[in-house]
């Protein structure tokens, strides 16, 4: 006996990989928001430019966690939501690295420690798209080919073709 075809789902049987993206993704995400909320003000940035720093990493922050809670649910937006945060991530994290690279301390740690740090989240937002992306196939269904309909009963209508005519009577109004 072989079981009916409608029982694999492929993104329900893809929980543990779909898991390892959340959990990397709010990992990324609570570094993002903590880089936000606690480092960004500290830097000696002109208020304009802080401010806005604060607002966009927290909305980057805060699409993190939307992007689990999508990925838990098993919802398919939430895979092209991960990876548009990882591609904003990465390309944070390389611009991240080349200023430690040049000798610009951004955390106050050493330069290898910056570097290092800005090559883990470039390494975690990698693997975290990676496998947000395994459970949801991303190519077109395959046309399914139909048998063909047979034709429809011949029309009831005489051969000139001239359709019945129904005539409405008026309803007289009462007076």
């Amino acid at each position: 006996m072989s079981a009916s075809p409608r029982t694999y789902d492929s993104v329900r049987f893809h929980r543990g990989t779909r898991g390892f993206a959340a959990f990397l993704t709010a990992l990324n995400g609570f570094v993002v928001l903590g880089a936000t909320l606690f480092v960004v003000p500290t830097l000696p940035l002109q208020p304009l430019i802080a401010t806005w720093a604060v607002i966009l990493g927290t909305t980057l922050g805060i699409a993190h966690l939307v992007a689990v809670v999508g990925l838990v649910r098993g919802r398919r937006w939430a895979a092209s939501l991960v990876g548009y945060v990882a591609t904003a991530g990465i390309a944070m994290s390389v611009f991240g690295t080349l200023v430690s690279a040049t000798g610009l301390s951004i955390f106050g740690a050493d330069r290898g420690t910056s570097v290092g740090f800005f090559v883990w989240l470039i390494a975690t937002y990698g693997i975290a798209a990676r496998f947000a992306f395994k459970p949801f196939t991303f190519t077109p269904q395959a046309h399914r080919v139909m048998a063909p309909v047979a034709k429809p009963a011949p029309d009831a209508r005489p051969a000139t073709g001239a359709r019945k005519r129904t005539f409405v009577t008026p309803v007289a109004a009462a007076a």
